[in-house]
């Protein structure tokens, strides 16, 4: 019992943390960021594989030179408050027999369409939260295809 409660204190504490902002928070976002949802039942386990993902993506893309917003919330629903940033991240994970699947979608925020989708399903929660990485990778490179293809324009 007291092991959760520690945990849920340490969620609440890592999302109060997140809205705040940190140094990476850019005044001319381009991509924005908000803590992923996380469904189903023992949803509350997966809370800090989520945040650990979330973090990879955001400290990835920030090494990478892309301006990033941290959000409090967001979802397709409320995509337009990511302006002004051009794309956001969402993000759900949830339990399913004995893994963990997780995906992220990158979406255009002016349209809500979904641009690049990336899945990873797992049983190691470890491996599940490198998922935040590697889509940085991805996600800087969409990016340079978009700007070089802007600059032809």
């Amino acid at each position: 019992m007291m092991t959760l409660r520690m945990i849920l204190v340490g969620c609440a504490a890592s999302t109060a943390l997140w809205a705040v902002g940190s140094p990476m928070q850019s005044r001319d976002p381009e991509v924005a960021l908000a803590p992923f949802a996380v469904v189903g039942a023992r949803a509350g386990e997966l809370r800090a594989v989520a945040d650990e993902c979330l973090e990879r993506l955001a400290t990835a893309l920030a090494a990478k030179g892309v301006r990033v917003a941290k959000l409090t919330s967001l979802d397709e629903k409320t995509l337009a408050r990511a302006k002004p940033a051009r794309w956001a991240v969402l993000g759900r994970f949830e339990r399913a027999n004995d893994a963990i699947q997780a995906e992220l979608r990158l979406m255009e925020v002016s349209t809500g369409d979904e641009m690049r989708s990336y899945f990873y399903n797992d049983k190691d929660p470890k491996k599940i939260s490198t998922l935040g990485t590697q889509a940085a990778e991805r996600i800087v490179r969409f990016l340079e295809e978009k700007k070089r293809g802007s600059a032809l324009r």
